[in-house]
């Protein structure tokens, strides 16, 4: 059972996977939470819900989420309302419009990075570097 917090209107939360030998060329619409393992080239939209990196996959695409966390690697343009997380090995190489962002030591960027308010939540944002 996860514990992460479920964004949907629905009464449990719901999460889909891309898996690790699976590659989708094309546009991807979620309603629900999603983990991407395998490859992503496109565009994934999924305003209202979280999507996840795996550490093994790897995205090439426009990204509109609520919340981001790279695990893996991406290259494109995020908008995320609420947050973008850099896990340490994680990859990101392109734009980022959030209303926060945190990236972990070891953690790769190369872009430009918008802190602008989104909606009615607060603006923060932290980059770990010892």
């Amino acid at each position: 059972m996860s514990a992460a917090p479920s964004f949907g209107g629905g009464p449990a939360a719901s999460k889909a996977v891309i898996g690790k030998g699976v590659v989708v060329v094309g546009e991807i619409h979620s309603r629900e939470d999603l983990t991407i393992e395998g490859e992503v080239e496109g565009s994934i939209d999924m305003a209202g819900h979280c999507l996840t990196i795996d550490g093994q996959g790897s995205v090439r695409a426009g990204v509109k989420a609520r919340v981001v966390e790279v695990q893996g690697s991406i290259e494109g343009q995020v908008d995320a309302v609420d947050k973008v997380y850099i896990r340490k090995g994680a990859k990101f190489v392109g734009d980022i419009h959030s209303g926060g962002i945190i990236i972990e030591d070891g953690g790769y960027i190369k872009g430009k990075i918008d802190l602008s308010q989104h909606g009615n939540g607060k603006v923060s944002g932290s980059a770990a570097g010892h």
